[in-house]
């Protein structure tokens, strides 16, 4: 009997111990996985902090290129300062690359003129009502464009009218914007509708390129996509905005693109607009601007991080009106490559 107890109290002894050695196991399996997350995380949080440096950097930028182009023009005079796609500001900027190492971060930087997009708080007037005009000229914008579908401006309109709070089941602004993130509220408004998308090798409008909050309320005939030139009226036909793209893009004998100088008439006609279609649009348009967008995308590994600027010029200075985290945009593929090219170089 002393036998079989010493053999059965072994077993025992065996089970415990193997019991204890799986729940060790367990536990270092389980403090190795919370290691390797926790480590993760450190990684990710250093890495965005390090998009973030990189987005502070190039708001910085983007105020010297802006304050670089007035001073520019200036230095300059008596030529009259204009704003326009040929320019330095305005181009393709290489990439900048921050923490050169295995883990660098790389920040893409792209500046737009707002005042070459359709001015939205017009949408209303002083009261806050629906101007039909308008409405019917961002339908039309918009339809160019292709962005939405037929009732996308209606959505717009009913969202910012002050009187029809009933338009939707869910609460809208009913108001002017405070920034155009709020269109993403808008019940049938995607983010493939607000951002664009990408459709193979080319990009196409999202309502963040084609609307802005800021600016005059005229257009930048130099800067101005054609969806935002045909929105100029409900009257301006396709030939009207090639022939103005077609004048702004052609060149002189140096090679100097022959951009608008002015508004005048003697000046539009070169883009073959008549006399009647200027009556309506000269009051319209521009050709200096005063608020830029710097659209900016920071990536260190895996981890990125976007960020908005909107910068108000004042005579040789700027000031930063308004910077919003995480307002996405979707870089042109054929835009990256010439960038990572220049970069190269």
């Amino acid at each position: 009997m002393p036998l079989r107890r010493s053999r059965r109290d072994r077993g025992i002894v065996l089970l415990l111990v193997m019991l204890i050695l799986l729940v060790l196991s367990v536990v270092m399996l389980q403090l190795a996985f919370s290691a390797e997350v926790a480590l993760r995380s450190a990684s990710n949080l250093s890495r965005d902090l390090e998009n973030q440096a990189a987005l502070r950097s190039g708001l910085g930028i983007a105020r010297l290129m802006i304050k670089a182009d007035i001073e520019g023009d200036l230095a300059e005079a008596p030529t009259p300062p204009l704003d326009h796609l040929g320019e330095a500001l305005m181009q393709d900027i290489a990439p900048y690359k921050f923490n050169e190492g295995p883990d660098p971060t790389t920040l893409y930087l792209k500046v737009e003129d707002e005042e070459g997009k359709f001015y939205l708080p017009a949408l209303v007037d002083a009261n806050g009502v629906v101007v039909p005009e308008m409405k019917d000229r961002l339908a039309r914008m918009l339809e160019y464009a292709a962005i939405g579908d037929d009732e996308t401006a209606d959505r717009i309109a009913a969202a910012m009218d002050k009187e029809d709070k009933n338009a939707f089941d869910k609460e809208v602004p009913n108001r002017k914007l405070y920034t155009l993130k709020e269109l993403l509220g808008v019940p049938g408004i995607t983010d493939e509708h607000f951002y664009g998308k990408t459709v193979g090798e080319e990009k196409q409008f999202g309502l963040a390129d084609v609307l802005t909050l800021y600016g005059s309320g005229k257009v930048n005939i130099n800067t101005a996509p054609k969806p935002v030139l045909y929105s100029m009226s409900t009257t301006i036909g396709v030939s009207d905005v090639d022939g103005i793209v077609t004048a702004r893009e052609d060149s002189d004998e140096d090679g100097n693109p022959k951009v608008f100088q002015s508004v005048s008439y003697d000046e539009l006609s070169r883009s073959g607009m008549t006399e009647e279609t200027y009556a309506t649009l000269g009051g319209r348009m521009a050709v200096r601007s005063s608020w830029f967008r710097a659209r900016m995308l920071a990536k260190t590994g895996s981890v990125q991080r976007w960020a908005s600027a909107v910068i108000q010029r004042i005579n040789a200075t700027t000031k930063l009106i308004l910077w919003e985290d995480d307002l996405r945009f979707a870089p042109d593929p054929a835009e990256l490559k010439t960038q990572e090219e220049a970069l190269a170089k």
